[in-house]
């Protein structure tokens, strides 16, 4: 009856374990322009864009994190891209990026329009388009 019970709670507690997590959300695909035609539709939302990098930067802020900037050149719209770390990627290079679309998001003092941020911990990715 012991060994019964623990079976029991143990498969509730694991049961509640499973419940709790949440699917990943797809990205939405869509281009540049659309994002910058309709930037209330993608605010805080998933998107996944295709490009070409220009003005590539990678630095490292004062309190030493690693973060990348670059402009997603498509049909000859551009669009901010922000990661945290140094992304293995360079110049001209065909991209996808995954990432969560801010039509306005302030970050200290500064404020940032169009940009997407393509953190892990935001959920994205730029990988080369292949």
């Amino acid at each position: 009856m012991r060994a019964f019970l623990l079976i029991a709670a143990c498969a509730l507690v694991w049961s509640g374990l499973i419940a709790q997590q949440k699917p990943k959300p797809s990205p939405i695909k869509t281009t540049v322009a659309a994002l910058l035609k309709e930037p209330d539709k993608f605010h805080r939302k998933l998107v996944e864009v295709e490009g070409e990098v220009d003005d590539l930067k990678k630095k490292t802020s004062r309190s030493g994190n690693a973060y990348t900037t670059f402009k997603l050149d498509s049909e000859s719209k551009q669009i901010t891209v922000f990661s945290y770390g140094h992304l293995s990627i360079s110049e001209d290079d065909k991209v996808v990026v995954i990432g969560k679309f801010y039509k306005e998001r302030r970050v200290g003092r500064t404020t940032f329009t169009n940009e997407i941020d393509a953190s892990p911990k935001e959920g994205g990715s730029v990988r080369r388009k292949e």
